[in-house]
């Protein structure tokens, strides 16, 4: 597993709280004070706090709908206008600083729940009340890249706009192509993402398979820049993919003897997602990261797995720490 020498430094992290959808955004000055919705336990699993909101399905109303700048937001998924509302704060951190500009900014969003609701509307609108009376919009957020561009068109960013599926994997590869991006000088700055909304439908097909994971309805993410901000800066040193027998839940030794020089010494934190289906993990990650930044020194270790599908690592040091590598 390669160090990376010019890894993108994490510049605020945050997710969206409560009935209104408030975003709650924190830099490195300020990790402390956000309150984690989450909690994680050693062997991979995670549970909703009995005070959290953030399972609470409940749809935004006009006034936040409007309020995202998403263009004809009644006939967007609801992912879409969380990932917007998210977004907006989070980039509020950054947007001051010199040499800011829309063009040098990328969004990557991942979500598993988006297209459903979208179709399920319009399809039981059509077989019920007759086709004329469809909202003829719903079908181009029902596309599975609308998602990210439509959020880039509310921020104004347009460096990139990238959708992916499978949950938090989803997220974790949205990483990898962000570090491209900075890599190769195009983007200064890089929203990574995940949002998903609770639907019906989806559901009853989880409770059908006897799925009885917690369910994350919202949005969570962070901001990356290209440079650092100060000594303290948590920067992307460690992003891979590892093979499909590391994913099995409860496997930690595997990926710690990949793992380069004194990185299995580094703090570490594992998600298990115990069955195939992703849906509802992908505001997982940041919230998980969040989790794990806050425990660390120097090094930390972020391993997400899948069965089957194997387990994407994230490592991250301290600026002031990485000479040591």
């Amino acid at each position: 597993m390669t160090i990376l020498r010019d890894g993108p430094y994490l510049r605020a992290i945050g997710w969206l709280c409560g009935q209104d959808h408030a975003a709650r955004v924190a830099t490195t000055r300020t990790w402390d004070q956000l309150a984690n919705p989450v909690d994680f336990t050693d062997d991979g699993g995670y549970r909703l706090r009995a005070d959290t909101e953030a399972g609470v399905p409940a749809s935004p109303c006009a006034a936040v709908m409007q309020g995202s700048g998403v263009a004809r937001a009644r006939s967007a998924a609801k992912s879409t206008v969380y990932a917007a509302l998210l977004g907006r704060r989070l980039l509020d951190t950054v947007a001051p600083r010199d040499g800011y500009h829309g063009d040098h900014v990328g969004v990557a969003v991942a979500s598993g729940s988006t297209i459903t609701p979208i179709a399920w509307d319009f399809e039981t609108t059509g077989l019920r009340k007759g086709w004329r009376k469809t909202d003829t919009l719903l079908l181009p957020s029902s596309i599975p890249s609308a998602i990210a561009t439509q959020v880039s068109a509310a921020l104004d960013t347009h460096a990139a706009a990238l959708a992916f599926q499978d949950g938090a994997l989803g997220v974790c590869a949205a990483f990898e192509y962000a570090h491209l991006a900075f890599a190769h000088r195009r983007a200064d700055y890089f929203l990574v993402m995940g949002a998903d909304e609770v639907s019906q439908i989806q559901g009853d097909a989880l409770a059908a398979l006897g799925d009885t994971r917690p369910v994350l309805n919202g949005a969570s993410g962070l901001v990356l820049g290209r440079t650092p901000h100060g000594d303290q800066d948590w920067q992307l040193r460690l992003c891979a993919h590892v093979d499909r027998n590391a994913g099995d839940v409860g496997v930690a030794g595997d990926v710690g003897a990949m793992l380069p020089g004194d990185w299995p010494l580094a703090v570490s934190r594992d998600i298990g997602i115990k069955d195939n289906p992703t849906l509802f993990t992908a505001p997982l990650l940041a919230y998980a990261l969040h989790d794990l930044l806050r425990h660390a020194g120097r090094k930390a270790v972020l391993t997400c797995r899948l069965p089957g599908r194997g387990a994407y690592v994230l490592g991250f040091s301290r600026r002031k720490s990485n000479d040591d590598d």
